[in-house]
């Protein structure tokens, strides 16, 4: 059985993501479309750190604390990454940042990595950046320093601006979450807590403990056997190297996990330069495929300029001496508004609350499944093929 999640999700938001700039001049992160124009863009990484930030506040995710990692490499080239009893246990699983977005670690040969089943694209601005930017300094701060210290010269910035629609898409393949594979060969240099190791032997416990991980150097032996909330799925060894499969034992975990994630992004938060942004969908298409192919509407997702002019006839009544008089006047309003047009799709949109319970689907019955539903936020509108 294969099963995916395809949203594609439209938000609005302000100056999300800052690139390194020079001097005193704060550049939003930018990228050049097809039609020549600079369109900025929130990158992936900066969502997914927002995500989890979201879900650790809203306590949906437990993430890993610094017991669980390690610094890995030397100078410059260090990197932080799950510690390798961690992985090796399978108590990795047990963390949402690392089953849902994978890891790479370094510090076993071969090197373990895991494909994120949860995939993320930048969310790039639906309408060009235009150069807005605005000057600041931190007077208040430097006009009390002044009555101590005498002259006191602010450091001024100038920080890019832009406020606007962006759109990202999210591919979730269900089926590949609460599972892990491992690699060891039997000469694996294995780093645990800063001593380095090689396999003694691996053995599986019959009695049902579970998987043992016999490693040893020169001067001592240790031993990782597996965690508990995980099952040993497979224990193979192809020529010199070990196959290790693990699973969460609880099914019923990897659904809520799934559930939890949707909930994060349905009231996604960014903070950034102290401000709280709200990136929660104001539309949001969903499709739920189960043993079928799926597709993206990301790219039939189209942000139009709609002008509007109404004409009505507005009486005033007034009351004089002479006695009352009345007045019809003639008005034209003219208004602007956003309007989204999503090519493919047919239907009326639902309430976006509804998003959550939608999802829920995919775990119901074996049969194949495809079905798209288009969620919005009560502000916004939307044009389909059949209006």
């Amino acid at each position: 059985m294969s099963r995916y999640i395809v949203m594609d999700i439209v938000f609005y938001g302000n100056s999300l993501n800052y690139d390194q700039g020079s001097g005193n001049y704060q550049e939003l992160k930018k990228i050049t479309k097809w039609d020549g124009r600079q369109y900025t863009m929130v990158s992936r990484y900066a969502l997914r750190y927002s995500l989890l930030d979201t879900a650790e506040k809203m306590n949906i995710f437990k993430v890993a604390d610094a017991g669980n990692l390690i610094k890995s490499g030397t100078g410059d080239k260090t990197v932080i990454q799950p510690a390798t009893e961690f992985l090796l246990s399978g108590e990795i699983l047990n963390f949402p940042e690392f089953d849902l977005f994978g890891y790479l670690i370094t510090e076993t040969t071969p090197q373990n990595f895991r494909t994120a089943p949860v995939k993320l694209s930048h969310a790039v601005s639906m309408t060009p950046f235009m150069y807005d930017a605005h000057f600041n300094a931190n007077i208040g701060l430097a006009n009390r320093m002044r009555k101590r210290y005498g002259e006191m010269k602010p450091n001024p910035f100038t920080a890019e601006e832009h406020e606007t629609f962006y759109q990202y898409s999210i591919v979730v393949d269900v089926d590949s979450i609460g599972e892990l594979e491992i690699y060891i060969s039997e000469d694996s240099k294995i780093t645990v807590n800063d001593e380095t190791f090689k396999p003694e032997k691996i053995e599986n416990d019959k009695d049902g403990n579970g998987l043992t991980i016999h490693l040893k150097n020169r001067k001592n032996k240790k031993k990782i056997r597996q965690s508990k909330s995980v099952e040993l799925c497979e224990f193979d060894k192809i020529d010199k190297t070990y196959v290790i499969r693990y699973r969460l034992k609880d099914e019923e975990k990897i659904k809520e996990r799934v559930k939890s994630f949707i909930t994060a992004v349905m009231n996604l938060k960014r903070s950034i330069k102290a401000r709280n942004e709200d990136l929660s969908p104001k539309l949001l298409v969903i499709g739920l495929y189960r043993d079928s192919p799926y597709e993206t509407f990301r790219d039939r997702i189209s942000l139009l300029d709609e002008y509007r002019e109404e004409e009505y006839d507005e009486i005033e009544e007034r009351e004089t001496d002479s006695g009352r008089i009345l007045r019809v006047k003639h008005l034209t309003s003219k208004t602007r508004r956003p309007i989204f047009e999503i090519k493919g799709l047919k239907g009326e949109a639902s309430d976006v609350k509804g998003a959550g319970d939608f999802v829920e689907k995919i775990f119901e019955g074996n049969d194949e499944l495809s079905e798209v539903v288009v969620f919005t936020d009560p502000s916004i509108e939307i044009k389909t093929d059949d209006n």
